[in-house]
């Protein structure tokens, strides 16, 4: 299990959101497939800044209730709805309940990605 700080929006309290994270797939243990799986809670008014990667990702609320921006656009999505994030779109995230939210993360390199994010 792997614990990390979050970012949270920049007119939000001083107080720093916490993201835990399970890896269920490493991307190193996925036989090459080139994939990793990952679940992530949110607390309370938690988030993930925006940013892009060279990779394809699937978001899978288990739980909450999430906004996230998609490429400029923002929708919310709640428990049992799938995002899709194209490669090098940019994406971005918060929880909107006074409870926790959770994602299950699925990550995908196409073999031309020169994306090396989850090597480590």
């Amino acid at each position: 299990m792997h614990t990390g700080t979050i970012n949270r929006p920049p007119d939000d309290d001083t107080r720093e959101y916490k993201n835990i994270s399970w890896n269920l797939l490493a991307r190193l243990q996925s036989n090459e497939r080139n994939m990793s799986i990952v679940i992530q809670r949110f607390e309370p008014g938690g988030s993930f800044i925006d940013h892009a990667h060279d990779l394809e990702q699937y978001f899978y609320v288990t739980k909450g209730q999430m906004e996230m921006t998609v490429g400029g656009q923002s929708r919310i999505y709640k428990e049992g709805d799938l995002v899709f994030i194209d490669r090098n779109v940019s994406h971005s995230g918060r929880n909107l309940l006074d409870t926790d939210s959770e994602l299950l993360v699925l990550d995908y390199w196409p073999p031309d990605s020169d994306n090396r994010l989850g090597l480590a």
